[in-house]
């Protein structure tokens, strides 16, 4: 009986280390730094042999547990307590997820949501359904098209049905297929959109920029016009050749700035706010002089921690991937974010914001598991009170 409790404790701390290792990967190393390297990457090297050493302590706990004696007492103290204590973190996570899972996603006030449309570029190369349900399948060229409603009480009746478009995370790189970009192109044309939002991270290196252009940014239209905001990767890979390259192509940069859309003499006001942690957000700046109904885009989601209390009907955000590789059950485990998978993907309202995280349309690496590149859409509607 006790060597069955100690088996299932190793079980639990084992998932518990994972869970510290990822905290400290996602809120540490990828959640918050200006530089493209990390102050805090030799963590990734040495969390991982620490965490290694406190589980090998276990194994005095083994010999007491098969010869009711300790043989190393400072040792098997120490294991005991590390075992306990990641134990205890792995079983959190677990109930955790299962909470999570058992209550599913819970509706949105203001938000009406469609099937999406998923657009596959490649045949699957796993035969079996049930396989590629639990991840045995690259999703980074099944194309998915969400369609969302927003509804905002006193929304101008001119933009009733407004279209917006939002493409973020690109990535745009010479390994992927152009036949990828075309249907990219393609979808956002069929969508007829009154706006074009881009969320930033439109490469991974300055040597995909013009490709960039070229390919990706060299058709996207809308009636009212395409903005955009930079992301991390932008700035490490030349934000002034970032923007002169988009801006060339009609593209306007809205950073830490606002505009005023007009239909029929109303208005409606689109702030951009720079990229959190790369960049330098000015939320002042960016709200100066706007009133009543407000989209937003920025790069990354934990911006909703400085907005304090701002109004903003939909705010538009990447950044995270969706997570990227997910898993059965865990769902998205790396997430850059210090919230790490709170804002990984999907609506959240947060006191007088309601704010969408795009999976994103590009992958580094180029691999997507069990979460597919997103082209997100969203219709505005008129809400009366």
């Amino acid at each position: 009986m006790a060597y069955a409790l100690f088996i299932i404790l190793v079980a639990f701390a084992l998932l518990g280390d994972a869970r510290i290792f990822l905290f400290v990967l996602n809120r540490l190393v990828f959640g918050n730094h200006r530089h493209e390297q990390s102050p805090w990457s030799w963590l990734m090297w040495f969390t991982p042999p620490v965490l290694l050493v406190l589980t090998l302590l276990f194994w005095p706990l083994h010999q007491w547990v098969d010869r009711f004696a300790t043989p190393w007492p400072i040792l098997s103290t120490i294991g005991a307590g590390w075992l306990f204590f990641a134990a205890a973190v792995g079983i959190g996570w677990i109930v955790r997820r299962l909470h999570l899972v058992l209550e599913g996603e819970k509706p949105v006030h203001g938000v009406r949501t469609q099937a999406p449309r998923v657009i596959r570029l490649r045949k699957a190369h796993v035969p079996f359904a049930w396989l590629r349900k639990l991840g045995a399948h690259n999703d980074i060229y099944d194309l998915e098209v969400t369609r969302h409603e927003i509804f905002i009480d006193d929304l101008p009746p001119a933009f009733d049905g407004y279209r917006i478009a939002f493409l973020t995370d690109t990535h745009v790189a010479s390994f992927v297929r152009r036949e990828f970009y075309r249907e990219i192109q393609a979808q956002v044309a069929a969508f007829d959109p009154d706006l074009i939002l881009l969320g930033g991270d439109f490469v991974s290196f300055n040597r995909h920029i013009k490709l960039m252009s070229a390919t990706l940014m060299s058709d996207l239209s809308a009636r009212d016009g395409v903005y955009a905001i930079l992301g991390n990767h932008d700035y490490w890979a030349g934000a002034r050749e970032v923007t002169d390259a988009m801006t060339a192509r009609g593209i306007r940069f809205i950073i830490n700035q606002n505009v005023t859309l007009t239909r029929d003499g109303a208005t409606l006001a689109l702030v951009g706010i720079d990229e959190l942690y790369r960049g330098e957000p000015d939320v002042d700046a960016a709200f100066a002089g706007v009133s009543g109904p407000t989209i937003g885009v920025s790069h990354h989601p934990d911006v909703i921690d400085i907005l304090d209390r701002r109004r903003l009907d939909l705010l538009v955000c990447g950044h995270t991937h969706g997570g990227q590789i997910r898993f059965p059950f865990f769902g998205a485990i790396v997430v850059p974010s210090r919230h790490e998978w709170r804002y990984a993907a999907g609506f959240h309202r947060v006191g007088r914001v309601l704010m969408y995280v795009s999976r994103g349309i590009g992958a580094i690496p180029p691999l997507r598991i069990l979460c597919r590149p997103e082209l997100a859409t969203f219709v505005l509607r008129r809400s009366l009170r």
